[in-house]
Order: structure tokens, then C-alpha cells, then sequence
């Protein structure tokens, strides 16, 4: 049983850098139930994941209420920001991991 649990979690396990872009994708289209399911258990066991998901939730949110206003990021612009994001994320869990 226990070889068959460890089979189940790399499957469903994903790394802070997957789950930071999967997170962002999740902002502008909707995922699959499997990466649903993969995102939310990563993000039940990752705060640093959580703490970035939000902060990302914020910042859309924000975007959001200035619609209209003369805040427009390119496609190009926003995958910068994402990727930027993206790094400082697995920076961030790799220090924590060597703490």
C-alpha cells in the first residue's frame, strides 16, 4: 500500500514553479478537473504557493476595479510579470527548503 500512495502523490504532486504557472493560468482560462485537483492539493500543502496565488488573485482584482482606467498591460507584459513572479516563487521555496 505504501508503494501505491507514493505512485498516486507523484502524480498528483507538482512543483512550486508548475503550480505558480499553472495558478497563472488559472487566472485567464479555465483548467482541466486534473489540474484543478493537482493545483489545489499543491496549494494544501505549499503556503508559499498560497501566498503567491493571492497575490495574484489581489493584483487581477485590482486591475479589475480600474477597468476603464489607463492601466493596460500588454500580452508581453503580463508573461513578464508572471514569469518574474514565477522565479521570485521558486527562489522563495528553495530558500525555504534549505532553512
Amino acid at each position: 500500500m505504501h508503494t501505491s500512495v507514493n505512485i498516486i502523490n507523484q502524480r498528483v504532486t507538482l512543483t512550486c514553479k508548475q503550480a505558480t504557472l499553472m495558478a497563472s493560468r488559472s487566472m485567464d482560462e479555465r483548467l482541466s478537473l486534473h489540474e484543478g485537483l493537482k493545483l489545489r492539493w499543491h496549494l494544501l500543502i505549499c503556503p508559499s504557493c498560497v501566498n503567491y496565488f493571492r497575490q495574484i488573485k489581489l493584483i487581477r482584482k485590482i486591475l479589475r476595479q480600474r477597468q476603464g482606467s489607463a492601466v493596460y498591460l500588454s500580452y508581453e507584459a503580463r508573461q513578464r510579470i508572471a514569469r518574474a513572479l514565477s522565479e521570485a516563487v521558486t527562489i522563495n521555496s528553495i530558500n525555504q527548503e534549505r532553512s
